[in-house]
């Protein structure tokens, strides 16, 4: 087991509970004006489309100069049409993906005239490959933000959908499954928190004990170690008004074991062989609060494993491979020594 605070400087890794004992105070804000992330948030998959230059898009996917778009929903039950900037993002699949993923920027001044909050940024996770096999690897993904949902509201909320591009210049057209992350500041607002994005090397006693230890026997469920807490990666730090501490929310989990996508490789920091080899990466101080977040994990089993199975968009055989790879999860709890 690793030291809570440790640093890591990877050379290729740049890149509703719980239960009442778990969440420190009432974190929910519920006097929030909804957002255009509300307008569209469903159960079933969404349907977009975002009307871009795509050649524009690939030629300067490594500024960060935004492009004018047209996003669109084509759900046959509403529609609606925005104009939006957009520009890609990340570090890894932005240089290396066929088609990077997105930050989208709504206009705060349309969203006020439909009586919407200025909450406008929102990331949209693309296909790393315009395949079967690049869907499979956003399903996935997707699944992954969902489990943690089950385990905590102290998550960022996703939508599914189904994104069809469309060139501005030639009108063709590519669909391909994508991921809308709600805007972190309106995911801070609901949880009665604020951002701290220069929280890097904070003591341990700074956060919420609970959260830490329950947001990193998550990452150890799904074997993800592209994250730190103390380098505040892949992971958003909010400082919680009521009580004054820090907790953490995490997102971008394609290079953990769970979603096992194909152009992901192993952490050579702590020499797995695989990327479903798993590593506690939480705090060997905090053990009380390790196995309180054990017996989260073991009452919720069900829950995740229904959550699994009734991802019926994804198929059969990738959830049965999802399904394994917690089982392997619960037999390691099980097993004395483990953590």
């Amino acid at each position: 087991m690793k030291a809570f605070f440790r640093i890591v400087m990877p050379v290729l890794f740049l890149s509703s509970i719980a239960s009442s004992q778990l969440l420190a105070g009432n974190t929910k804000n519920t006097s929030m004006t909804p957002s255009v992330f509300d307008q569209f948030n469903q159960e079933q998959v969404l349907k977009v489309e975002l009307s871009l230059d795509i050649e524009a898009l690939h030629a300067n996917k490594k500024s960060n100069e935004y492009m004018p778009a047209t996003f669109s929903i084509t759900d046959d039950q509403s529609s609606s049409s925005w104009s939006v900037k957009v520009r890609a993002r990340g570090r890894f699949r932005r240089v290396k993906s066929e088609f990077p993923p997105l930050k989208l920027k709504f206009s705060k001044k349309e969203l006020i005239a439909k009586g919407l909050s200025e909450d406008n940024d929102y990331k949209l996770v693309t296909h790393f490959y315009d395949s079967k096999q690049g869907d499979d690897a956003v399903l996935r993904e997707y699944l992954t933000y969902k489990l943690y949902n089950q385990l905590s509201d102290q998550s960022f909320r996703v939508q599914l959908a189904e994104v069809t591009y469309r060139d501005q210049n030639t009108n063709k057209t590519t669909t391909r499954y994508g991921i809308l992350i709600e805007d972190a500041d309106q995911m801070a607002d609901r949880l009665a928190g604020k951002i701290c994005d220069e929280c890097f090397n904070y003591p341990e006693a700074s956060y919420n004990a609970q959260n830490v230890q329950l947001h990193a026997l998550f990452q150890y469920m799904i074997g993800n170690t592209d994250w730190s807490l103390s380098m505040n990666r892949n992971l958003k730090v909010l400082k919680l008004k009521d009580t004054g501490k820090y907790i953490a929310v995490p997102y971008d989990f394609d290079f953990s074991g769970l979603v096992n996508a194909s152009y992901a490789i192993p952490n050579i920091d702590y020499k797995l062989k695989s990327v479903r080899d798993r590593e506690f990466l939480g705090s060997d101080n905090l053990t009380k609060e390790l196995q309180q977040a054990k017996a989260v994990m073991i009452s919720k089993r069900g829950q995740l494993e229904n959550t699994v199975n009734n991802f019926k968009v994804m198929s059969k055989k990738s959830r049965k491979d999802i399904l394994e790879y917690l089982d392997s999860f619960y037999t390691a709890l099980e097993t004395p020594q483990t953590l």
